[in-house]
Formats: structure tokens, C-alpha cells, sequence
């Protein structure tokens, strides 16, 4: 399994410096190379061949090839033949329907003057070397990069790649690794089934514990509103003073929101599995559904919300953490879940009268005369649309069906 480590260096780290000019180095050669296969191209229609290009700059010893370690000048021009294989793709489309263009694709564009560049170091440049207390990642030294505090495990889990990736304010360093799935004994048709929502961001229920338990969503709605609120307020002084859209504060404020919500998905995903594990659950079940909330109309405050908060970064967090422990993850389309009288076996499906109402926000009222959470009731008909006898099961499990409600710190 390929996973990836994350740091974030911020212009007070003593590496900004170092990271920013071998980044400007990476530019450099992306811009030298993209002008020779530019000018082949427009005088030939045709681009030389990748290796062709990297073995005529490094026998030729072009400055920009040198300036960077010998595998990072070649990943770099490697970067920039993805991007051509991505315009020939597209110029390919173009010529068969131009009607999904609004214009005909553009050749790759220079980087800007003063601009950086992706830079990235393979397993044959970056190492991990391991300490008494602490593993650290170690650079070729002619890049004057200090070495990276890592929790990887060199024993148990082998370096692949580590990635400089400029943002406007910051640079993120991925550090990509492979490892084996954890070994567990599972217990085999155990499932727990998420229903996802706003103010109840993961409401679950599983077969194999007493309760169903809440994830509090309010957290990340509060800082979405934030965020928006100061966006629009920065956006309006920029529009007013110089008729610009985009500065340095803002880009910070969109750093700021982002690492916190990517926070919360961790967590909370980290919480889930944590459970399942130790119940011994096999298998998750959540509700999707295709082109998923892009098109709804719950109103302008609840839309807000919904498309600001990214839920499928959540499912791929699930869905990487759930092979850690080889859990199968399924996804399901959630139509009817939530309307369908789960308590008394109601077919799923749609109809004119249901058998079950909602009669208040978030309560559901069942026909055998019970209530239970609404969306409580909405996680039971995801559990059914995988395994169609989950009602009994959780019944046979003597399931409680009132949630326990759990709020996740930043």
C-alpha cells in the first residue's frame, strides 16, 4: 500500500529558504526545457522524446540540468512531458467535439519569472536514517537541505519519494512510502453502517456494539462560516483599494481553513476505524450518491455548507485507513434511506405513503410506534441497501437505537 506523509514549512522555518531556491532551480530547468520542445513543436509538429531531451542536457552539461541532483533534474523534466501528454490528450478531444472546449488547448505555459516548481527526490537520493528516538530523512548535500523528523519506520515500511510542493504562502512536503496491511481477525458479516450529514457530520450504527454513536458536525460549520465570512470581507477591500482578488492574507486564510478541516476528517475517520477495529468489524457501509450534493437546493445557508464541506476527502481517508486493517468499504446510494420505516422492515424503495413520518427535525416517528434519531434511521437503510437483514441483526444484537453524541477537537 502507497501512502503519503505530510509536512507543512512555513516561511518561518530555517528550511523556507533552502526549499524555495531549489524549487526556483526546478523552475529554471522547466522553463529551459518546455522552450526546446515549444520550438520542435511549432517547427515540426512533433516533441523530441523524453530520455532524447534529458540525455542531450546532461551531456551537454546545461547549466539548469546541473543545478539540481541528477534524478531530480529528470523528474522534473518528466513533470513536463506529463503535462504535454495531458495537452495532446485534449488537443486530441478538441479535434473530435470542439463543443466541450470554450477554446482550442493551449500549449504548457512558462512558469514565471521569480516562480518555483514542483521539485522531487527518489529513494535513491532521499534516506531515511534511523535514531535512538527519532527517524530522520536525509538529503543529497549538495541541496543544503536539512533532514525532515519523520514517523516513518524504514523497518517496516520502504521510502519511495519525497515531493516540494509550492503554494502561495507555504510549501507542502509529501513524503510518499509503501507498508503492509496490519494483520486483524475480523469477524465475518459484522458491518457498521454512516449516514453523513451537517450538524450530525457521521451518524452510525453497527451490529457488533450496544450503542450508535453521533459525530458532531457544528465544529466544522463554524469554521466554514468563519472562513467565508472573512473571505468575503478581504474580497471586497481588495475589489475596493486596487481591484484585485487574491493576496497573501487570504491565501494564509485558505491554508488556515483547509488544515483544520483536513483535521477533522482525520480524526474523525481515525475515531471510526479505532472502533471498528476493536469490535472486529469487517465491513463499512456509507451512503453516496452520484454527482453527490452539487446540484441540491436546501436553501442558501444549508448549500453553503454543504458543498464547503469536502465529503469525499472524508470517504478517500476511509477508504485507505480501512485497507490498513483490510476492512472492506462500501459504497452505496443513499436514495429512500431516510424516508423508509427501517423499525418495521418497510421495503426500500419509493411510494406515494410511507409507512413511518418525520415529525420533528431529526426525529423520525417509526409505525410500530418507537422513535428514533432520523438520521439514525437513515444509517439503518444504508445498512440494508449491502445487507438486507441488518434490522434483525442489530435486534438480535440487542442494538440500542438511541446515538451517544461525540465531539472531535481541532
Amino acid at each position: 500500500m502507497q501512502r503519503v506523509e505530510r509536512h507543512i514549512i512555513k516561511p518561518n522555518d530555517k528550511r523556507f529558504n533552502s526549499i524555495k531556491e531549489i524549487c526556483h532551480k526546478s523552475k529554471n530547468l522547466y522553463n529551459y526545457a518546455n522552450y526546446i520542445i515549444r520550438q520542435d513543436f511549432i517547427a515540426n509538429e512533433s516533441i523530441p522524446k523524453e530520455y532524447d531531451l534529458t540525455t542531450k542536457l546532461a551531456k551537454e552539461k546545461q547549466a539548469d540540468y546541473i543545478s539540481l541532483p541528477a534524478q531530480s533534474s529528470q523528474q522534473t523534466i518528466k513533470l513536463l512531458y506529463k503535462n504535454y501528454k495531458s495537452f495532446f490528450k485534449a488537443l486530441k478531444s478538441y479535434q473530435k467535439n470542439k463543443s466541450k472546449f470554450t477554446s482550442n488547448p493551449k500549449l504548457p505555459k512558462y512558469k514565471a519569472k521569480n516562480g518555483i516548481s514542483i521539485v522531487v527526490f527518489t529513494n535513491q537520493q532521499a534516506k531515511i536514517k534511523q535514531g535512538k528516538s527519532l527517524n530522520k530523512i536525509h538529503f543529497p548535500k549538495s541541496t543544503n537541505l536539512k533532514p525532515f523528523i519523520t514517523k516513518i519506520d524504514n523497518q517496516t515500511s520502504t521510502l519511495k519519494q519525497v515531493r516540494f510542493i509550492p503554494k502561495s504562502t507555504c510549501f507542502i512536503v509529501e513524503v510518499v512510502y509503501e507498508c503492509l496491511a496490519k494483520a486483524t481477525n475480523l469477524i465475518e458479516n459484522s458491518f457498521l453502517s454512516i449516514d453523513l450529514g451537517l450538524n450530525n457530520f457521521v451518524t452510525s450504527i453497527d451490529n457488533q456494539s450496544k450503542q450508535p454513536f453521533i459525530i458532531n458536525g457544528r465544529a466544522i460549520k463554524s469554521v466554514n462560516q468563519f472562513f467565508n465570512k472573512l473571505r468575503a470581507k478581504y474580497t471586497q477591500t481588495l475589489k475596493l483599494s486596487n481591484n484585485k482578488f487574491h493576496s497573501k492574507k487570504l491565501a494564509n486564510l485558505a491554508l488556515k481553513r483547509d488544515c483544520k478541516i483536513n483535521d477533522f476528517m482525520h480524526k474523525s475517520s481515525d475515531f471510526i476505524i479505532k472502533h471498528c477495529v476493536e469490535r472486529k468489524i469487517a465491513n463499512i457501509v456509507i451512503g453516496k450518491n452520484k454527482e453527490w450534493k452539487q446540484e441540491i437546493n436546501l436553501g442558501k445557508k444549508t448549500n453553503q455548507n454543504f458543498v464547503s464541506i469536502p465529503y469525499n476527502s472524508f470517504i478517500e481517508k476511509m477508504a485507505y485507513k480501512c485497507e490498513n486493517y483490510s476492512i472492506k468499504l462500501h459504497l452505496t446510494e443513499e436514495s429512500h434511506t431516510s424516508k423508509c420505516d427501517h423499525l418495521a422492515n418497510e421495503p426500500l424503495g419509493h411510494r406515494e405513503n410511507y409507512l413511518g413520518k418525520r415529525i420533528k427535525r431529526g426525529l423520525f416517528k417509526s409505525s410500530t410506534g418507537k422513535f428514533i434519531n432520523a438520521d439514525l434511521n437513515g444509517a439503518i437503510g444504508i445498512a440494508r441497501k449491502v445487507f438486507p437483514n441488518a434490522v434483525q441483526t442489530l435486534r438480535d444484537r440487542g442494538t440500542a437505537f438511541v446515538p451517544i453524541k461525540i465531539s472531535i477537537g481541532f
